[in-house]
């Protein structure tokens, strides 16, 4: 990015001025259409549809909303100050950022991707549990606590000081391991992509997903929002590895997991029933 944006390699302030600007842009672009559009179909449009399929069948107050529209965006500001700090030390040299793929080859792209994933899962985790310190709680993650609901705009809601420590992770990364941008691009969209799903209030996972033999290894929605409603527990992002390991899945988390699945399934049971009641009495008529 810092090659295409300054033409001169130099990170000076008009160089720090032109990257701040595209990289809010993108990562605005990406993060408010998808969180706003799953927000808009399953809280609104859709939300009778999909009501069996809610982990809290509550909603929250529209304040809520606002309030995790903002920290988002304060979040996503902070997330741009970290990227430009990586482009900062890549023009000093100190980064493992690369630019031509026949540097590492085209086999290299795959592999570090699934670096950064285990990375990412690994750091997040153990932040997690430390940011849930009483000592920290309050001034660190409380903010992103207090959607007890969570909808999908509060996948970003955090204090800037957690938005720090969430984004720390790639820092360190490019600091130490070779990656090409194009990399750190994917894993980060995916990574957003699936702390927004986390974040629905939705479960669409079939029954059994908790306890298959390698299902139960990936999180659910469910998993999340019940660190959310339940706090001291379910601290892992994409993976169930590192709550199974120390032991700090919830203890009923894979009965509500197929509690809940089994409500969706019941409507849709039932609903079936309905229409094939109507379609009888049409043909047979009263």
């Amino acid at each position: 990015m810092i090659q295409a944006i300054c033409t001169n390699s130099v990170f000076d302030l008009a160089c720090a001025s032109a990257v701040l600007q595209r990289m809010l842009l993108m990562n605005t672009l990406r993060y408010y259409p998808l969180a706003l559009l799953l927000l808009g179909v399953f809280w609104f449009w859709k939300r009778d549809s999909f009501q069996a399929r809610r982990i809290q069948p509550a909603f929250p107050k529209s304040r809520r909303l606002y309030y995790e529209f903002g920290w988002s965006f304060s979040t996503l500001l902070v997330f741009v100050l970290v990227g430009m700090l990586s482009m900062y030390l890549y023009t000093l040299g100190y980064s493992g950022l690369y630019f031509q793929i026949d540097a590492y080859g085209w086999w290299y792209l795959p592999v570090s991707f699934v670096l950064l994933v285990i990375w990412h899962e690994t750091w997040f985790y153990w932040m997690h549990r430390i940011v849930h310190h009483p000592r920290l709680f309050k001034w660190v993650h409380l903010t992103h606590h207090k959607s007890v609901n969570p909808s999908p705009l509060a996948a970003y809601s955090f204090h800037p000081l957690e938005a720090v420590l969430e984004a720390a992770y790639l820092l360190l990364f490019v600091i130490f391991v070779p990656v090409h941008p194009l990399v750190v691009l994917l894993q980060t969209l995916y990574a957003m992509i699936l702390n927004i799903w986390a974040h629905t209030g939705y479960e669409f996972f079939p029954a059994g997903w908790t306890s298959g033999r390698f299902t139960k290894w990936l999180n659910t929605a469910t998993h999340h929002n019940m660190h959310h409603s339940h706090v001291n527990c379910n601290y892992g992002l994409y993976f169930n590895f590192w709550d199974r390991v120390m032991g700090t899945n919830h203890s009923r988390y894979t009965e509500y997991f197929e509690m809940i699945v089994g409500r969706g399934q019941t409507t849709r049971t039932d609903a079936a029933k309905v229409k094939g009641t109507r379609k009888t009495e049409a043909l047979v008529g009263p």
